[in-house]
């Protein structure tokens, strides 16, 4: 599929594409949307900007992807061929001096065989002499319909996440437990009523994993909410900090909607979230807290597991409340 829009009318033409003198065309590419799935839309918009002073004679087949080369880490490269372009796309326009057009391109129908793998893709455009700044994107397994079980000294909290709400949060921490990350770590911080922290590599509340993720937090009153038993993701000042330490709220904190990335709640362990929040804790120095938080006893997270969704079942998106 491959949606076009214009600021100024393109012409059709007869004649062959012609080449323009360099810095009068210019061609870009852009992640439409903020995450990718394997075997799903993995959309990127390319724009032809004619910053020249005469038209540009353009084959339209690139509006539709041609001439789009699509890269997999393991060298595996496809390129977009004209047999991929519809027939009633295959004609040449005229770039009006001063236009631009925009096109968003689904890449997984185009390069099915690197877009049905998890992966740091490299996309590329040539139209012509002209080439594109190579985007590159990551695509992530499908979370859909998965749940986690965190496996503590205290016993057990099933988890049920919200993919299609907050994707790149949860992809960060199911890949973070499925690469064993967090196990043997702990709940370094605890403040019952608040809520129980932990995934910290330190055990302090300083460390972080291989890499920090944005802030997916919406207002209003459909955004995710932090209810009792929500898991959501720590961060520092900057609200794009998020990394890999994460706490489960242990009563309903609505402060804390909008500014911190709910990404799932709790569906079996309730009790064990309430055995680690009573917890003897002590003050911690210069932590943020000035009621104790620091438990005194050791609160160990054995092993997060990963729980598939049961063959044939329906993925639910999952609302969160």
């Amino acid at each position: 599929m491959s949606l076009v829009s214009f600021v100024a009318p393109l012409l059709l033409a007869t004649s062959a594409p012609l080449a323009p003198s360099d810095g009068d065309v210019v061609l870009t590419l852009a992640a439409a949307d903020r995450f990718y799935d394997v075997a799903r839309p993995a959309r990127i918009r390319l724009t032809i900007e004619n910053r020249g002073r005469a038209s540009f004679l353009m084959n339209n087949g690139v509006l539709f992807g041609q001439g789009l080369q699509v890269a997999a880490a393991d060298g595996v490269v496809h390129e977009v061929k004209e047999t991929a372009v519809p027939a009633n796309a295959k004609q040449n326009l005229l770039l009006p001096a001063g236009a631009t057009v925009t096109s968003v391109v689904d890449l997984a129908p185009l390069a099915p065989q690197i877009f049905e793998k998890r992966g740091p893709v490299k996309v590329g455009l040539a139209l012509g002499e002209l080439t594109a700044p190579p985007l590159d994107l990551e695509i992530h397994p499908d979370w859909r319909g998965w749940h986690a079980v965190i496996e503590s000294s205290l016993g057990e909290m099933e988890l049920e996440f919200f993919p299609e709400r907050a994707p790149i949060t949860v992809a960060n921490f199911l890949e973070l437990a499925e690469a064993d990350f967090y196990d043997g770590l702990s709940f370094h911080r605890v403040v019952k009523g608040f809520m129980v922290q932990g995934g910290c590599p330190h055990g302090d509340g300083t460390g972080d994993g291989p890499k920090t993720i944005p802030l997916e937090a919406e207002r209003g009153p459909d955004a995710l909410k932090h209810l009792r038993g929500t898991i959501s993701m720590a961060h520092k000042a900057d609200p794009n900090s998020g990394s890999c330490q994460f706490f489960l709220c242990h009563r309903d904190q609505i402060a804390l909607n909008g500014a911190y990335s709910a990404f799932g709640r709790i569906v079996r362990g309730l009790e064990t979230l309430d055995r680690i929040a009573d917890v003897p804790c002590a003050i911690a120095p210069g932590g943020p807290d000035t009621a104790p938080s620091r438990p005194k006893e050791r609160v160990e997270m054995k092993k997060i597991r990963l729980v598939p969704p049961a063959p044939g079942a329906v993925k639910p998106g999952g609302s969160g409340g």
